[in-house]
C-alpha cells in the first residue's frame, strides 16, 4: 500500500493546501442467461488511482496506472492553483484503518459453472409458468477493494464483496405484453442468493397479473404507497433534495428549511450506510471519512444535509461521511448510501381500511424529480383500487405525482412492516449502488391513468 509518508514526500514538490489519492480495483464476473441461452460470461479486472489537491480550487487527475503518479500531482496542482476564491474543508480526524467486510460464502470459492447452474434453476422457476413469453436472469459479483491516502495522515484500506441478481420476465397473451423485474443486491457473498428461485416466481406473479390489470382512475385521491414506491420517493423526491451540493447551489427545496417542519409528525428520516449487508454499505467514504446514520428528518423536522467535506465547510458544519464517486475517474459528490424511512405502527388493514376510496401502487418503472421546485412524477409498477377500505380490481399504468413537500406533510399512517430494495442512483454521470428502506404509507397525492 502507498504510504502516508510516501505520499507526502511526492506533495512536497508542489504547492498546495491539501491532497488525497484513491485507488480502486475490482475483480468480478458477470453472468447473463436469456431464454435459456448463456448471452454473457465474462469475467475482468478494474482498477486506477485519482489524485485531487487543493488550493485555490480542486484540480483533480486520473490514471489506470500507479506508475504516473508524479506527473498526474503536477497536472492536479497546477489546475488547483489557477481557480479563484477558496474552498474550506471541514475538520475530521483522519482515519486509520485496514480491514474487509467478509462475504459468508464468497463467489470466488465457487466455479463459474456453479454460479451458472444457480442461474438456470432461476431460469427454470419462470419458465414453469404459462404464458411467460421470454425471460432474461442477470448476475454480477465482484471483489473490489479501496484505497485512501491523504496529507492530513489518513490511510485506509477496505475490501468489500458484492453481489446482484435480477430477473426480468415479459408475460404474453393475446399480443399484449407486460414485463416486471426482481433484483436482490448487496455488499454480501452467494448467501443473498439463498432464495433467489423466490425472485423468479414474484417477477412472473407480478407480469401476469398486470395482463389483467385494466386503466386506472386520474385525480387526486388516497394513496397507500407500498414499502418499494415509498423507498423510491423518499429517495428520489426527499434524498436528493437533501445533498449539500443541491443546497448550496439553490437546487433544493430544502434550502433554508433547517429546524423547520416539512412532514407530518409520523415521518421520520434518515441516511445510513452502515447497514451491514445493504446495497449502499460502505465503511469510509470516498474523502476517507468514517461511514455512519445520519438523520435528515426527524419527526416531520429537518434535521440535516448529506455532505463531504467541502460542503459542510461551506455550511459551517463539521461534517462529511457522505461523499461517493463511482470509481477513480471520477470526483467525490454528496450522496445517498440507503436511505431509510423509520416504520410506524400501523398493519396493512389499517393503511387500507384509512384509505376507504383510492388506489394502491407497488413498485416504481422510473420518472422525474425536479429537486429545485420540489415537484416530482413517478411510474408505479402495478397497483389495485382501494374500495370500502379492501383491495379490489388491478390497474396498471399509473403514475403518481405532486409536490414533495405537501406529500409529506399528508401523510396519516405509516406502516409496521419495512423492505430494503436495491437500486442504482445516477448523479452527474456517476452511478453508486444504493439502497431504499421504507414501510407502506397512507397519503394523498394526484394520480394518473396512463391508458
Amino acid at each position: 500500500m502507498l504510504t502516508v509518508d510516501g505520499f507526502q514526500e511526492l506533495l512536497s514538490q508542489v504547492r498546495a493546501r491539501f491532497a488525497d489519492l484513491r485507488v480502486h480495483t475490482s475483480r468480478s464476473t458477470t453472468l447473463v442467461l436469456k431464454d435459456g441461452r448463456a448471452e454473457e460470461l465474462s469475467t475482468g479486472t478494474y482498477g486506477g488511482v485519482a489524485i485531487r489537491v487543493l488550493d485555490r480550487c480542486w484540480g483533480f487527475a486520473y490514471s489506470s496506472s500507479t506508475g504516473r503518479l508524479e506527473e498526474m500531482l503536477g497536472h492536479a496542482a497546477k489546475a488547483a492553483a489557477l481557480g479563484e476564491g477558496e474552498v474550506r474543508l471541514a475538520e475530521v480526524r483522519p482515519g486509520r484503518f485496514e480491514g474487509e467486510l467478509r462475504a459468508r460464502r464468497s463467489p470466488e470459492d465457487v466455479s463459474v459453472e456453479e454460479r451458472l447452474e444457480l442461474l438456470k434453476r432461476v431460469h427454470g422457476v419462470a419458465e414453469e409458468h404459462g404464458r411467460i413469453a421470454s425471460v432474461t436472469v442477470s448476475y454480477h459479483d465482484a471483489t473490489s477493494e479501496f484505497r485512501y491516502v491523504s496529507t492530513e495522515g489518513a490511510e485506509i484500506r477496505v475490501t468489500y464483496p458484492w453481489v446482484s441478481l435480477q430477473v426480468n420476465v415479459v408475460a404474453k397473451e393475446s399480443g399484449e405484453l407486460q414485463m416486471a423485474q426482481e433484483r436482490a443486491a448487496g455488499v454480501a457473498g452467494l448467501e443473498l442468493l439463498e432464495e433467489a428461485e423466490r425472485l423468479a416466481e414474484v417477477a412472473c406473479e407480478r407480469a401476469l397479473r398486470l395482463l389483467e390489470a385494466r386503466r386506472a382512475p386520474s385525480g387526486v385521491m388516497k394513496v397507500v404507497m407500498d414499502p418499494r414506491l415509498t423507498g423510491v420517493f423518499v429517495h428520489e423526491a426527499l434524498g436528493h433534495a437533501a445533498e449539500a451540493d443541491h443546497v448550496l447551489r439553490g437546487e433544493s427545496v430544502l434550502e433554508g428549511m433547517l429546524g423547520r417542519e416539512i412532514a407530518a409528525e409520523e415521518v421520520s428520516i434518515y441516511d445510513d450506510p452502515t447497514i451491514e449487508g445493504s446495497p449502499g454499505c460502505y465503511l469510509y467514504d470516498a474523502e476517507g471519512v468514517r461511514g455512519r446514520r445520519r438523520v435528515l428528518v426527524e419527526r416531520g423536522v429537518l434535521k440535516g444535509y448529506l455532505h463531504t467535506r467541502e460542503t459542510a465547510g461551506a455550511m459551517g458544519v463539521e461534517e462529511g461521511g457522505n461523499a461517493r464517486a463511482q470509481g477513480y475517474t471520477f470526483p467525490p459528490l454528496p450522496r445517498m448510501s440507503n436511505t431509510c424511512m423509520s416504520p410506524g405502527d400501523a398493519e396493512l388493514e389499517e393503511l387500507l381500511e384509512g384509505a376507504g376510496r383510492g388506489v394502491f401502487l407497488g413498485g416504481s418503472r422510473g420518472g422525474e424529480v425536479d429537486t429545485a421546485r420540489g415537484v416530482f412524477q413517478f411510474n408505479a409498477e402495478e397497483g389495485y383500487l382501494i374500495e370500502g377500505g379492501e383491495l379490489t380490481r388491478p390497474v396498471r399504468d399509473v403514475s403518481l405525482s405532486g409536490e414533495t413537500l405537501e406529500i409529506l406533510r399528508r401523510i396519516e399512517l405509516v406502516g409496521r412492516r419495512v423492505e430494503m430494495s436495491p437500486g442504482y442512483c445516477g448523479k452527474d454521470s456517476q452511478l453508486v449502488p444504493v439502497g431504499d428502506s421504507a414501510p407502506a404509507v397512507l397519503t394523498v397525492a394526484h394520480v394518473g391513468g396512463a391508458g
